[in-house]
């Protein structure tokens, strides 16, 4: 078992920042006519020790977000799978499949067919997000927001019985919160079609980070990705 030295101070910090996010959370969920405990926060751990999984876990976090695979999953076989839901929440590529799909719980940022297949044919028990880039930006991974398109991909998955669970998107890296709103909404009511075209049923919408969490909760986030805000700035 894992026994890491956690930093002095580090666990009160972490556990203030968290009850400000919840707060804050819980305030915008209220404001849009939702239960706060609807939303749950997932503590973005790139680039940072083991230690501060720990420390998330030890504040009630349950879902540790990392970006790399390879990182992710050192950190991982450390502390054991058990220890959290961790997701793979960066860009997926097909060559670390076959880790992804032994490490994490969740492969959150799904972004072409090719991964999806190749998800199946290692016959994974995981977990599904589909990343849609809703703001447009050519900078960002992700399915075109095009309903039409995405029923045929979602179609896809289904038919190779993976369990999506829902989707995820990066908003706008601006702090107009007008287009922030637009693309969170823009990803809810995408999630809302296929629901009614393919009769699933599509719960997680992963939306929001430490700038821009409570425009994502307004429009209907299930899960912020809040990495900054939790542990201060990171390192490369």
């Amino acid at each position: 078992m894992y026994k890491g030295v956690i930093m002095t101070g580090l666990l009160d910090q972490v556990k203030e920042n968290i009850e400000t996010a919840l707060a804050e959370i819980a305030a915008a969920a209220l404001r849009a006519g939702r239960q706060p405990e609807d939303v749950s926060i997932m503590a973005v751990t790139k680039t940072h020790p083991a230690e501060y999984i720990e420390v998330a876990a030890k504040c009630g976090i349950r879902h540790i977000g990392e970006n790399r695979i390879s990182e992710g999953g050192r950190k991982i076989g450390l502390l054991g799978k058990e220890f959290a839901e961790f997701h793979a929440i960066g860009v997926l590529h097909r060559k670390e499949v076959r880790q992804a799909v032994r490490d994490f719980h969740w492969l959150d940022a799904v972004h072409k067919v090719e991964i999806i297949e190749e998800i199946a044919r290692r016959n994974a028990s995981v977990q599904i997000l589909l990343e849609i880039n809703t703001s447009g930006e050519s900078a960002k991974k992700g399915f075109p927001p095009d309903v039409v398109l995405l029923e045929s991909v979602l179609g896809r998955a289904l038919e190779l019985k993976l369990p999506v669970r829902g989707f995820l998107t990066v908003g706008p890296l601006c702090g107009d919160s007008a287009r922030q709103r637009k693309a969170f909404s823009d990803l809810r009511d995408i999630r809302d079609s296929l629901e009614t075209r393919l009769n699933v049923s599509l719960p997680e919408l992963s939306m929001g980070m430490s700038d821009d969490f409570t425009q994502a909760v307004l429009e209907g986030s299930t899960m912020v990705r809040l990495g900054r805000r939790l542990f201060g700035a990171r390192g490369n």
